[in-house]
C-alpha cells in the first residue's frame, strides 16, 4: 500500500515537471517513446515526431490512447489503419504519421504505434 502511494507521488511529481518543461505547443505523447512493437524506434525510423494535438479535440476535451498500425515496405508506408482510440484523435494521428514519419529504406514490416493524447490540467 505504501509503495503504491510512493509510486503515485513520484509519478505526479515527474508529470508536473514534464509539463513545466514542455513547450507551449501541446503535442501528443507516444506511449512508449522509444519502442514500437518491441523494437527500438530509432532502429526502424529516421524521423518520428509526436503528432500535434488536434485543436478541435482539445477544445472539446477529448483525450485518450490511440493505436495506429502501419505497414511499411522498403521504408515506405504502404498502409495505415486505426486499431483503437477516439475517432477524431485516431484519424489525426494516422494522417500525421503517414505524412511525417520516415522509415529507414531497408525496413519492411507491420508496426503498431501507440500515441497518448492527454490534456494539461
Amino acid at each position: 500500500m505504501k509503495k503504491t502511494k510512493f509510486y503515485r507521488s513520484l509519478l505526479a511529481i515527474s508529470t508536473i515537471a514534464m509539463f513545466w518543461s514542455a513547450p507551449a505547443l501541446v503535442r501528443a505523447a507516444e506511449l512508449h517513446p522509444l519502442v514500437v512493437t518491441g523494437i527500438a524506434l530509432d532502429k526502424v525510423a529516421t524521423f518520428h515526431p509526436a503528432p500535434a494535438y488536434p485543436p478541435v479535440a482539445l477544445a472539446l476535451g477529448i483525450d485518450g490512447k490511440v493505436q495506429i498500425e502501419v505497414k511499411v515496405h522498403n521504408g515506405r508506408i504502404t498502409q495505415a489503419n486505426v486499431l483503437s482510440g477516439a475517432p477524431m484523435l485516431a484519424s489525426s494521428a494516422k494522417a500525421w504519421i503517414v505524412g511525417n514519419w520516415k522509415f529507414k529504406p531497408e525496413i519492411t514490416g507491420v508496426f503498431t504505434i501507440p500515441v497518448n493524447y492527454k490534456r494539461q490540467a
